[in-house]
């Protein structure tokens, strides 16, 4: 490694774009030149323009663990822990977003960054701080965080809703909702960002930054949504639906066993195809399959 220290920096930063990732981690103890090097935006960013970054698939092992999927060589590796209860993680560039409690119950908001390899408190919520997490939340193409609803200590429905720029770590108020609402999954739709419960849905466009409210809901027992191939889709503890437009209505396309009722989902687009996860109640199982 000694010879790397010698050579014109130019032609070391060249050399170590091209570094696999996995080995990253051991560069920067070996050598401290690199760690600036390994941990800036602009080389991240370097290695995407020549192909060279990979993209690893995150599963929610058991409220805890985390760990990532490498699908072309189905390698699977937990990350570090987070020490907290983990609720819902977001995917935005080089950053995984986690939404949890710590063990006193307290939602906590924590970001893992896969180019210096930690995880790192995010900005405190902005107030008020919802009493648990059953409020809507999703990414928005340009790499923000959406949250909106959820309730207060006397359990009241919030009306509140916030905007997270991940790369300035800031939080921002956004006008209320009509209602307040709890329980509600969150969901980005042609660059519109929908607050669904089974009862009712408003929609907030981030041009106009007005709330409009919208005739549909979610089904019963809905763990999340996406928006994918042009399709909402929900999963719901008892199997996968889609929303049919035209009729407003939610329509079964899969259906799990009555006696393997899902307890947890996890879900994203893997090589044009939506990749489901769940973790069962009786028994523990946890599936992995393809669908579409």
């Amino acid at each position: 490694m000694d010879f790397l220290r010698e050579l014109p920096e130019q032609i070391f930063r060249d050399i170590l774009i091209r570094v696999p990732y996995i080995c990253h981690s051991k560069i920067r103890q070996l050598l401290e030149p690199a760690k600036e090097m390994l941990e800036s935006f602009q080389f991240y960013q370097d290695r995407i323009k020549f192909g060279l970054t990979k993209k690893y698939i995150c599963f929610l092992e058991d409220h805890i663990s985390i760990s990532i999927y490498d699908p072309t060589d189905r390698s699977r590796k937990l990350l570090p822990p987070t020490n907290a209860i983990v609720h819902k993680i977001i995917n935005v560039n080089h950053k995984i977003v986690v939404l949890g409690q710590s063990r006193h119950l307290t939602p906590l908001f924590l970001i893992y960054d896969f180019l210096p390899s930690i995880w790192k408190h995010g900005a405190e919520f902005p107030t008020p701080r919802p009493a648990n997490l059953e409020f809507a939340c999703c990414a928005s193409p340009d790499g923000s965080i959406y949250i909106a609803g959820g309730n207060d200590n006397g359990l009241n429905e919030l009306r509140e809703a916030a905007v997270y720029k991940v790369d300035e770590d800031k939080w921002e108020l956004l006008p209320k909702m009509h209602q307040g609402m709890y329980s509600c999954r969150g969901v980005f739709i042609e660059g519109m960002f929908y607050v669904i419960d089974i009862n009712r849905c408003q929609r907030f466009d981030p041009t106009t930054r007005a709330w409009t409210t919208i005739n549909m809901s979610i089904p019963n027992s809905c763990l999340d949504v996406m928006y994918a191939f042009q399709r909402l889709i929900a999963f719901t503890s008892k199997g996968i639906e889609q929303y049919d437009w035209e009729g407003n209505l939610w329509r079964q396309l899969e259906t799990l066993p009555q006696h393997h009722p899902v307890l947890n989902v996890c879900a994203t687009v893997s090589c044009d195809r939506i990749l489901f996860c769940g973790i069962f109640r009786n028994p523990d199982i946890y599936i992995c399959k393809l669908y579409m």
